[in-house]
């Protein structure tokens, strides 16, 4: 047994004082939680390091209400977006509509493959992946007057004209593995941003051909808020009895995309490369006013 007299090691830590460096202390970030009351409430009362959280339904409200009062407030202080409680399933909303006013962190269901993490991982793809893009310069001004509704009232609005020639594929994965089983392949193009540039067109399909389908076929499209638009490249297997199967998709920022001849390389419905399929374009952008 211990002597009643040996002091206590827990106690003789407990009665240490923690030495601290107060110049260390005070480069320390942190956001502090608050309950969102109101716009104004938060222009007049608001800290920058102050926080809050939006459940999907209350900011697409809130956008589509308020959406420059949603802007210039994501422009002064940081914000956090979640799935609704309902999705029981763990499917996820489109995040480019928090994107579209500003909203610095917008939290998906990870572990749910499909459009909204494909739009997730192509935005932040041009970074390496690290975590971090920079908004535009026009999302950054607390007294900006951008709308997504509106996007023509912002200054600098210049819509531009994109055109997608897509002349073939290369090398496209099997959808069915029974032997004997050819894909039908066709390309669509979607444009993903502002509700203005919400877009999809797409070429006819190709029978029984995955290896060197050929098409030829020009996509137009006319993007009114670049700075904010994705576009994802999507090729399906054509079924005109059901719905068309997957086969690849490729999403990047339109401010990313390099005019001329390239190849699409493609990813599985889980973000993982699945080589050597891809797409070959030639991409075209010009002004359109």
């Amino acid at each position: 047994m211990d002597s009643p007299c040996t002091e206590d090691p827990a106690a003789q830590t407990t009665n240490k004082k923690s030495k601290l460096s107060r110049e260390l202390s005070d480069l320390v970030v942190y956001c502090k939680s608050v309950h969102f009351q109101s716009f104004e409430h938060a222009r007049s009362q608001a800290k920058c390091y102050e926080m809050s959280s939006f459940s999907e339904s209350k900011a697409k409200k809130l956008a589509k209400e308020a959406g420059t009062e949603f802007v210039q407030y994501n422009a002064r202080q940081l914000c956090r977006t979640y799935p609704s409680g309902l999705r029981t399933d763990s499917s996820n909303y489109n995040p480019q509509d928090m994107w579209n006013v500003g909203c610095q962190i917008v939290a998906l269901n990870f572990q749910t493959a499909g459009l909204e993490m494909d739009l997730n991982d192509g935005l932040f793809r041009q970074n390496g992946c690290c975590g971090y893009v920079l908004k535009p310069d026009f999302m950054t001004d607390g007294s900006s007057q951008f709308s997504p509704e509106r996007p023509e009232d912002r200054p600098g609005y210049k819509p531009l004209r994109l055109s997608i020639q897509v002349i073939s594929a290369q090398q496209l994965p099997k959808v069915n593995q029974k032997e004997g089983s050819i894909v039908d392949p066709l390309v669509r193009v979607e444009i993903y941003g502002v509700p203005q540039d919400q877009a999809k067109e797409e070429t006819s399909h190709i029978n029984n051909n995955g290896f060197n389908p050929v098409w030829n076929e020009t996509l137009n499209f006319i993007v009114y808020t670049p700075e904010l638009a994705l576009v994802r490249f999507v090729v399906e297997d054509y079924d005109k009895a059901s719905r068309n199967d997957f086969i690849g998709q490729f999403t990047l920022p339109f401010t990313c995309i390099q005019p001329g001849y390239r190849h699409i390389h493609l990813l599985s419905r889980d973000g993982t490369a699945i080589p050597p399929s891809s797409v070959f374009v030639n991409i075209s952008i010009s002004d359109l006013l």
